[in-house]
């Protein structure tokens, strides 16, 4: 039976070693010819007919069509490619800029959520982030409150899109370690005496992520106060709840000199654990900065643009039900599908080598037509098991390329 424009997905998590079909273990597959049925690892012979053969998380092994080298086209290879969040500033970029500071001022942002697009009347979702400065304005003053009442509006959403933090142009003064953080909260401790470094009004730079070196794009808080607590038992409290990682050591912080501020908009797209590949779309978090008309300083910098990535698992795991739903063929006894096996492994990356296959044998009884339509194979090759299954090598005689 010929099914028009079929995409078959296969993950494969785990390497075939080099087994005869029947010894096929779970979640693994190759390429065999189908003369005798001997697993092919070397580059497609001409003429000789091949088939790929799966075995699913069930047990239950599947195959394709069976193709010659001839009928294959449009042959890819894809390496994984991690997901990038989109990162805009306001004001200092980490090179120049700063904010506008003028006194009893309306300050107003608006963020256009590009990747909402279509959910809301073909509008994307707009929040704005209100802010009036007090009769003597400073740049401090403004990022600090443009900055909280952002976080406010963000977090109310169902799913918090964006994160703002602050940045400074300020230099380095004492470098400080062992400091406990938690996400959301605007308290933190030192595992040191630091009482005479971190004083009420001290700017402090968190390096985000941790270990990845420091830099003036890192995240500044401002100490607001403290509880007078002697040496490492001494609380203190920030002016906005800390938007990083929770961590209870955190190594790398230091206090700054005051210099330009601006802010930093970071897209958060929903991790592996909060994707449900039956219901979800794979995304990635997109959006505009535009400024309210009393700026007049500040500038927006799209420092780096979203990308949704390549073999994720999000994409792989949605890719995989959507090729279950379009599954029509006769022994499945229920259409739509009611059930769907989910071999992609949250957290696990995946390599894909793609191709299409003309079924030039198949002439329909009825009106004698013999359909030019193609059906694609998709293999999500779960990277650690790349190197094992030469599926490269197997598909490296066909007309393609490599992305």
């Amino acid at each position: 039976m010929f099914e028009d424009s079929k995409t078959e997905l296969y993950v494969c998590s785990v390497t075939n070693g080099n087994a005869l079909t029947g010894a096929l273990p779970n979640n693994s597959g190759a390429f065999y010819k189908v003369s005798d049925n001997t697993l092919e690892e070397g580059a497609l012979e001409a003429g000789v007919e091949y088939e790929f053969r799966f075995r699913n998380s069930a047990g239950v092994l599947n195959k394709t069509k069976p193709f010659t080298s001839a009928d294959i086209s449009n042959s890819t290879s894809m390496a994984t490619t991690a997901r990038v969040e989109q990162v805009t500033y306001v004001g200092y970029n980490g090179t120049s800029g700063s904010l506008d500071a003028a006194n009893s001022t309306y300050y107003s942002i608006r963020l256009a959520l590009n990747h909402t697009f279509g959910m809301l009347n073909n509008s994307p979702l707009l929040l704005t982030i209100p802010y009036k400065s007090d009769s003597s304005a400073t740049q401090s003053e403004v990022a600090a409150g443009l900055a909280i009442a952002g976080t406010k509006v963000l977090d109310r959403q169902a799913h918090k899109p964006i994160k703002i933090e602050r940045v400074n142009a300020g230099a380095q003064l004492v470098d400080l370690n062992n400091l406990s953080f938690v996400h959301g909260s605007t308290y933190f401790t030192s595992a040191d005496d630091d009482t005479a470094s971190i004083l009420v009004g001290s700017i402090i730079r968190v390096e985000e992520p941790e270990n990845d070196g420091d830099a003036v794009t890192d995240p500044c808080y401002v100490v607001v106060a403290h509880d007078s607590g002697a040496g490492n038992a001494r609380i203190y409290e920030l002016d906005q709840p800390f938007q990083g990682v929770t961590n209870a050591d955190h190594d790398h912080c230091s206090t700054v000199t005051e210099g330009n501020w601006g802010l930093k908009f970071t897209g958060i797209s929903p991790t592996d654990a909060e994707f449900n590949p039956l219901y979800d779309q794979p995304i990635v978090v997109s959006f505009d900065v535009q400024l309210g008309e009393n700026f007049e300083t500040a500038t927006v910098t799209k420092a780096t643009q979203p990308f949704i990535g390549r073999g994720t698992y999000q994409l792989v795991a949605a890719l995989e039900a959507y090729t279950q739903f379009q599954n029509k063929t006769r022994e499945v006894s229920r259409y739509p599908q009611t059930s769907y096996l989910q071999s992609a492994v949250a957290g696990s990356t995946y390599s894909l080598f793609t191709f299409e296959v003309t079924d030039s044998k198949y002439i329909n009884v009825a009106s004698g037509q013999q359909p030019v339509s193609k059906y694609r194979v998709i293999i999500a090759n779960e990277t650690t098991a790349v190197a094992g299954d030469a599926f490269g090598t197997v598909l490296a005689s066909t007309v393609g390329n490599t992305a």
